[in-house]
């Protein structure tokens, strides 16, 4: 890193930006209209930068400091800092870069948690002190990462959402000790990685170490289909692809069947197990060069295919082709049929593709409404050029995963099916009411206290199931919006949130923004990246927020948005946390404190600040029996 001199002559700063946050928590916004790319200096207790006609610069607590990035490139000079957390993050529709190579972070020697939101980074080497209990690069974009100094405090890495090239470093550098908690998303990682000898045998230790993480079942499950992860490693003077710790086909073998794992290999020549390889190269580059054509060949028809497909539907002159995504070719979908066909499992669920029509795009557009026999469906829809794509076999992955779910009140799998000639969808249960918070907010619809309980019984039963399920599930980021509810006013978790979780580690994502209604639903360990965090004491603490949105029939802490607005209210709501203060989400509202007192008693142990004092979602179903049971006598 480069390294300036202290800066000079207070007095020249011609504005300073500074903005708590939280308890010793501050905000520097970084922008400057004028330029593309912006140098930020952190050092002991102030981060500035300078644009063309002004200097900005905050002051740094020891707490929470966050560097908001509204710039194309931001450089980072780092020196010194007693911070306890660093966040950089972007809320632009554009990832800005962080133009660094190599961060050091060495001599922050209070810094807890580093974490990255909704930015871009090259093949980066990130070296924390030994202090250091999480690093979180979440929803953001990066070629590779490399944690070389990785001290006994580390305990989770995060690469939630975030797309990386190809499988990261840190992952293979050298063996992780088995405390850490690691998300990565395989789904998002795609090209080739070269490995040496030795970061192969690391990669495949840490898969021993860590088979419970989602992310080694993960990386297990798709070497079980075509390749979606592939490295390369040195055999002799050659190299080898390696697909998922297994031989790809090559010269010197006779068939895809031959293939086995890869434990070590011979640097110092041909003279060990890959003798042949030398005498085999011409041959090799002749086959890889037909192997190529081929490919070429058949994606080219594929692609002529899908344009003569497209062209047909544009032409039709029926109505209901125009207000509606048509399906696919009969020969088109004799093939794509076929893909599925080779997977035993999901066969089982095929749709056919003209039973199933897309009727409008919902939410971000994976989402859909369509029509399954007449009556209506909801469809997640990847959309996809090839039939191998990593996004489709990872929406394929999920679709294996919701068809073991079966409960009353998750929204069930109808089946899956090919769309469009190339995109694979899941097609779920459709609800007539839409999501809870939006029936809530409803001022037409009349609910009873009978009808409330029964609606925070409704979820309860979803989230004891999957608590208690084999599969080791839980509800991704429970909220009023994850639930939905029916003509008859029953409520079903999303089946679309049920993802699997390990013992210790949280739900998929626990990055979160201000503003954007996330952070009240957030569990205090969540909000202070404490660890362990455990999924179920998550979801239970989610529910405890949920229920008073239930009786309230507003938003959580709905009085200090009306004061406040939306991203002063969670940054104060995270203020509280850290301070440790009694969390009431539902503001003492009148219609809140009409609930059943063992209901309240409830909230009240669901929203502790101990995990461990939380009730399990088993309990909390039989506190709502009782609830309802001494409604109906009259006894309440």
């Amino acid at each position: 890193m480069r390294v300036v001199g202290q800066r000079r002559g207070a007095a020249a700063l011609v504005a300073a930006v500074l903005v708590a946050t939280a308890a010793a928590e501050w905000t520097l916004d970084v922008s400057c209209p004028s330029q593309r790319s912006v140098t930020l200096t952190v050092s002991d207790l102030t981060a500035a930068y300078e644009c063309a006609d002004r200097t900005n610069a905050a002051q740094m607590g020891s707490g929470y400091f966050m560097v908001d990035v509204n710039v194309e490139t931001l450089v980072l000079e780092l020196k010194r800092s007693s911070v306890d957390i660093l966040n950089f993050s972007s809320s632009a529709t554009t990832k800005p870069s962080i133009a660094e190579a190599e961060l050091d972070f060495r001599d922050f020697d209070h810094l807890k948690s580093l974490i990255f939101t909704n930015v871009a980074m090259d093949s980066v080497e990130l070296l924390v002190p030994n202090v250091t209990t999480d690093v979180r690069i979440v929803n953001s974009d990066i070629n590779d990462l490399s944690l070389p100094l990785p001290g006994e405090a580390l305990t989770q890495i995060d690469l939630s959402g975030t797309s990386v090239a190809k499988l990261p470093m840190f992952l293979y550098e050298r063996d992780l000790r088995s405390n850490v908690n690691i998300t990565v998303d395989f789904s998002l990682v795609n090209g080739e990685a070269e490995l040496s000898t030795k970061q192969l045998n690391a990669l495949e230790e840490n898969l021993q170490t860590f088979s419970a993480q989602s992310w080694a079942r993960e990386y297990s499950l798709s070497c079980n289909m075509p390749e979606i992860l592939s490295m390369t490693v040195p055999t002799g003077s050659a190299t080898k692809t390696i697909v998922c710790g297994t031989e790809s086909a090559s010269p010197d073998m006779t068939s895809a069947s031959d293939r086995s794992p890869i434990t070590s290999t011979n640097n110092s020549g041909a003279g060990a197990s890959f003798a042949d390889d030398s005498s085999g190269v011409s041959t090799g580059v002749l086959v890889a060069i037909i192997v190529v054509a081929v490919v070429v060949a058949v994606l080219l028809a594929l692609f002529l295919l899908r344009m003569y497909v497209k062209r047909k539907a544009a032409k039709a002159s029926s109505p209901r082709n125009d207000a509606a995504t048509t399906l696919m070719s009969k020969r088109d979908a004799a093939n794509k049929s076929s893909f599925i066909s080779n997977d035993e499992f999901l066969r089982n669920f095929r749709l056919p593709q003209s039973d199933v029509v897309l009727i409008k795009s919902v939410g971000t557009g994976r989402l859909w409404i369509g029509e399954h026999h007449g009556g209506k469906v909801v469809l997640k829809r990847v959309e996809s050029e090839v039939t191998d794509s990593h996004v489709t076999k990872a929406l394929m992955a999920q679709a294996r995963m919701f068809a073991t779910i079966s409960h009353p009140n998750i929204t069930c799998l109808v089946g899956v099916t090919w769309l469009a000639g190339t995109d694979f969808a899941v097609v779920t249960e459709f609800m007539d009411k839409g999501n809870l918070k939006t029936m809530l907010a409803n001022t037409d619809v009349d609910l009873t206290i009978s009808t409330k309980l029964q609606m925070c019984s409704d979820v309860a039963l979803a989230l004891a199931y999957l608590h208690e399920s084999e599969q080791n599930l839980c509800a991704r980021q429970l909220s009023s919006q994850k639930v939905l509810v029916n003509k008859a006013m029953k409520c079903k978790l999303s089946l679309f949130e049920c993802v699997p979780t390990s013992g210790k580690l949280g739900c998929p994502n626990a990055a979160y923004s201000y503003g954007m209604g996330e952070v009240a639903w957030l569990s205090p360990e969540v909000i202070t990246r404490s660890c362990p965090m455990d999924a179920r004491k998550n979801n239970v603490y989610a529910f405890g927020v949920l229920v008073t949105e239930i009786f309230t029939r507003v938003s959580p802490y709905q009085s200090l948005i009306e004061i406040m607005g939306n991203t002063m209210s969670d940054i104060e709501i995270v203020k509280r946390v850290w301070r440790q203060e009694l969390l009431a989400p539902h503001d003492n509202r009148q219609e809140y404190l009409v609930a059943p007192a063992s209901v309240q008693q409830l909230v009240g142990r669901c929203l502790s600040y101990a995990p461990m004092s939380r009730p399990t979602a088993k309990d909390i179903v039989e506190v709502l029996d009782s609830a309802k049971r001494e409604l109906a006598t009259g006894s309440i």
